[in-house]
């Protein structure tokens, strides 16, 4: 299982680097041609905010459940204990691994129709296709669905563990490992 959620974390990490690497040369090039040239690259703000910023939000999704590195309001569960507790923890895997569910469905059913018709826009005599930018949420969607299974499975193993997590002990931590 963990070598399956590290598989996940690299890729995601990997891609979502390469597209930010991506995004600033387009978009460094495209004012270097708007200052030079008089003429910027074609579709620059199009493409940026249907595919380089959905990617980035959406690709690392999985990395953060991996990570642990999601929001938790635990303020009505940090003095739970025993079974309660792994009530509690139950519930909020099943509840999410529902909601990514839904998202993921909803989701695909949209790319599905945008890549049946063909979806594109157009900036100025180009056609730039936007339905593979419809895949990258199922995608992500999907990478969230299989961490949440390992989750549960570790859950109902017995190996999950939910310890809290401050993550100012991590920066202290890495503050005092470079002194």
């Amino acid at each position: 299982m963990k070598a399956l959620e590290r598989w996940i974390s690299r890729i995601s990490l990997l891609f979502a680097s390469l597209i930010v690497v991506a995004m600033m040369l387009q978009v460094v090039i495209d004012v270097a041609m708007r200052k030079f040239l008089g003429a910027g690259f074609p579709a620059t703000a199009d493409i940026v905010g249907r595919y380089y910023m959905v990617a980035v939000s959406f690709l690392p999704l999985a990395v953060t459940e991996v990570g642990r590195r999601h929001i938790a309001a635990t303020i009505f569960t940090d003095h739970l204990r025993g079974r309660s507790r792994k009530a509690v923890q139950g519930f909020g895997l099943l509840l999410s691994l529902g909601v990514f569910g839904l998202l993921f469905w909803g989701t695909l059913e949209e790319a599905l129709k945008q890549t049946a018709r063909g979806a594109y826009i157009e900036a100025g005599t180009l056609s730039v296709p936007t339905w593979p930018s419809y895949w990258i949420l199922p995608l992500s969607f999907a990478l969230m669905e299989i961490v949440l299974l390992l989750r549960l499975t570790q859950f109902f193993q017995g190996t999950y563990r939910d310890d809290p997590h401050d993550p100012l002990e991590e920066v202290d931590s890495s503050l005092s490992e470079v002194q």
